[in-house]
């Protein structure tokens, strides 16, 4: 995050979206949680913290669950409706492996493990000298 502040202009925006376990789980769900989701996911810490320690402010977290969710079994109906296509195109392999990491995320879903959040912050607007002498 803070490589994100230093390429930003002061006044300049980061906005992003992840999937993290969901916030307030304890101990053994936050485990199971990091296996449901992806990688990218397990952090120690809240993004919300992440991005004060990098000195963003105007921090927002939107919760996009519910949207996640059904575009989740979206992509698991799409894939069961072109299944021999898929399986021709990218192998038996790499279809099931895609297939049971889409089940497995909506399952981590669907028990409240797991969700999505849009973050947004700004970097802080410093003064510039010019603006502060006039």
């Amino acid at each position: 995050m803070s490589a994100c502040r230093r390429i930003l202009k002061p006044g300049g925006r980061l906005a992003f979206f992840t999937i993290q376990p969901t916030p307030g789980l304890t101990g053994r769900d936050r485990r199971r949680a990091n296996a449901a989701g992806p990688g990218s996911g397990a952090v120690r810490t809240s993004y919300q913290s992440l991005l004060r320690t990098a000195g963003f402010e105007k921090i927002t977290a939107i919760d996009s669950t519910a949207d996640y969710r059904a575009t989740q079994q979206r992509w698991i109906d799409a894939g069961a409706r072109h299944e021999e296509s898929l399986r021709a195109s990218m192998g038996d392999e790499m279809y099931s492996d895609r297939l049971n990491s889409r089940e497995r995320t909506l399952a981590g879903v669907d028990e409240g493990l797991l969700a999505r959040f849009f973050y947004t912050a700004q970097r802080p607007v410093v003064p510039s000298k010019m603006t502060a002498t006039n």
